[in-house]
């Protein structure tokens, strides 16, 4: 950070570790911390000024890492969808724009602006005060300096103007929100029952001229794509694992080395005495402190009884002094490395030597261990099935490039590399692109199988890491272009779509009859449901089937809707018999949904914003370096 910060500013000991900062990104922040090598390579150009395809690269690693950073991550294929790469690639465009309007506009940010922002930033507090070592740590991991990170920063909030000015208008009233609120609460007394497809599917019956008639009238539904078969060749840490050996001496010399790691069920319990130091304290104090806390120690040991009295004497640790130096129960890694490794090598009853942290003296006393203790042969298995994984990846990835190699230089066959590397050649079943996909769980590698060129020469497919640890080549052995298919063979297909459509129509039709007959009051039903739902808790009622029911008309009830959920196959009834009307009083629920509701709205106006520049910008994709695909 600026200098005069990073000069005043003293680290402090925190439990957790900053991995990642939230800084409020004008617009999209994805090529927030990203570096560029230069304009004569790139993936698209704003108004003539580059984005690198290097800096896109970098994007990209780095929006799948967060999405596989969540508690549910999504599909892995999704990675390599033109939609996903195109999504990144229009994400730093957006903020290119919106960084050069910052220059256009003069839009700066002070140093003393600066200096505050990142002062005040919640993730680099440590006991109150800013932590410039958390702060250096991140800038080393994003391989920046702590000034390359300054100014990034500086950039970032020079946007957050650019989007400050054109939000400060956004004005909401109170009896706008509350009316909101009120209808987000109001509630809708129904009533419903179901028409199920499956009751209508026996009911239909389908001849053979309805089916001729259709395929007939619809030709371009039943045409066989390019179809291509494969030989093809896995190199993966699985394909290695079953090959790689240990000794029982490895896996022991392991389970010593890193005993701490099989410890976490494994909880102490200690008393300490605290005796406190900082950095402003001269030598002297220094060593009058640490005498201090021998002598107390001399006491501790000579009398074990009187460890209670001496901390609340002596501590300066004032919570856990008034019990006696108790912390209580606590697991590995909880505390201050040098707290923490005195404390689980010692026995029960032990009192420690003199232990220096950050916060000074202490003089620890374990008292308690919960859990046992684990043995070599609970954990042997779990050892044996880590070091063969760890030793097949370090396999892997020396020989990933000569593989690679391997499958580029000796590109009209599978076999050198089969041979090189002890791999099976497999051959694949036909595919078309869509099954091709799925089969390699890939969508480039899939495009790269069906290129003409590697249909017509039939030679090796660039190896492609298609997810991690599994690297891929493939070699089109046979080709079939695309084809109508026969009567015969979609027969059967065209009967069961022809039956499921004429069954949704007569269920739709028959709803919309008995909808009539309510409405004229000349059918009574036996009504399934009768509930009352709102919005904010549904009952199970899917939401395109409860925006339905809010839209139903108020003005005479009851009222009746019909609704298809293509979801389940069902026709839906809804009688509307009330509208219970529900005045919020509640403050933070309207607090709440006012700011969910202007959040919406600036987001509505910063896409408007970001549109408009796009309107009026010359931005220019490298198809060569960023193939979409539709």
């Amino acid at each position: 950070m600026l200098d005069k910060i990073r000069n005043n500013t003293q680290s402090k000991f925190a439990k957790v570790v900053l991995v990642i900062i939230i800084i409020p990104f004008a617009l999209f922040g994805i090529d927030s911390y990203l570096s560029s090598i230069g304009d004569d390579v790139y993936a698209a150009k704003v108004n003539g000024e580059s984005i690198t395809i290097q800096s896109y690269q970098n994007a990209l690693n780095r929006v799948k890492d967060q999405f596989l950073n969540q508690s549910t991550p999504p599909d892995p294929a999704i990675f390599e969808t033109a939609e996903f790469r195109k999504s990144v690639l229009d994400g730093m465009i957006a903020s290119k724009l919106v960084a050069q309007e910052v220059i256009r506009a003069d839009f700066i940010i002070s140093d003393n602006q600066l200096s505050q922002y990142i002062l005040g930033m919640p993730g680099f507090q440590r006991n109150g005060k800013f932590d410039q070592e958390a702060y250096d740590n991140l800038a080393m991991r994003q391989n920046l300096t702590p000034k390359k990170l300054d100014e990034l920063i500086r950039k970032d909030l020079a946007k957050q103007q650019v989007k400050d000015s054109i939000n400060k208008y956004i004005f909401v009233t109170k009896e706008k929100i509350q009316k909101l609120v009120n209808l987000a609460y109001q509630k809708r007394d129904i009533s419903m029952l179901e028409l199920r497809l499956d009751d209508y599917l026996k009911k239909v019956k389908v001849g053979d001229d309805e089916i001729k008639n259709y395929y007939e009238t619809n030709p371009n539904n039943f045409i066989m794509p390019d179809q291509v078969k494969v030989n093809f060749l896995l190199y993966s840490v699985a394909e290695i694992l079953p090959k790689v050996k240990i000794t029982d001496a490895e896996v022991k010399q392991y389970f010593e080395e890193n005993k701490a790691q099989f410890e976490g069920s494994q909880e102490r319990r200690a008393k300490h005495i605290l005796f406190s130091t900082d950095s402003d304290m001269t030598n002297e104090e220094l060593n009058e402190t640490r005498k201090l806390a021998e002598s107390v120690r001399d006491r501790a040991i000579k009398s074990p009884k009187k460890f209670d009295d001496l901390a609340k004497e002596h501590s300066k640790d004032s919570e856990s002094a008034k019990k006696g130096g108790d912390l209580g129960f606590f697991s590995r890694g909880m505390m201050v490395k040098e707290f923490d490794e005195t404390v689980f090598d010692m026995k029960v009853g032990d009192v420690s030597p003199l232990v220096k942290t950050q916060f000074g003296f202490h003089i620890i006393k374990l008292t308690e261990i919960k859990g046992e203790e684990v043995t070599f042969d609970s954990v042997k298995a779990q050892i044996k099935g880590e070091i063969l994984y760890a030793k097949a990846q370090q396999i892997y990835a020396e020989g990933a490039e000569e593989f690679a190699n391997l499958i580029y230089e000796k590109s009209d066959s599978l076999q050198p590399a089969a041979d090189k590397f002890d791999l099976t050649i497999q051959e694949s079943q036909w595919l078309t692109l869509d099954t091709a996909t799925k089969f390699f769980n890939n969508e480039a590698f899939a495009q790269a199988v069906f290129d003409p060129e590697a249909i017509e020469l039939k030679t090796n497919i660039n190896a492609i890491e298609v997810s991690p640890n599994n690297l891929i080549s493939a070699q089109v052995i046979d080709f079939k272009p695309s084809a109508p298919r026969t009567l015969d063979d979609t027969k059967k297909e065209i009967k069961e779509f022809l039956i499921k459509s004429n069954a949704q129509k007569l269920m739709v039709s028959d709803g919309e009859a008995l909808i009539k007959k309510l409405e004229s009051k000349s059918e009574k039903v036996e009504w399934i449901d009768e509930l009352v739902i709102d919005k904010v808790d549904p009952q199970g009622i899917s939401k395109p089937i409860v925006r339905a029911i809010f839209s139903m008309n108020q003005d005479k009830l009851p009222s009746y809707e019909g609704i298809y959920d293509p979801a389940k196959d069902e026709y839906i009834v809804v009688r509307l018999n009330n509208v219970i009307s529900n005045e919020v009083t509640d403050n933070l629920s309207v607090d709440i949904y006012r700011d969910e509701y202007v959040a919406a709205l600036k987001n509505e106006i910063d896409n408007a914003y970001v549109d408009d520049l796009r309107s009026l910008a010359d931005i220019e994709y490298n198809p060569q370096v960023i193939q979409f695909r539709n």
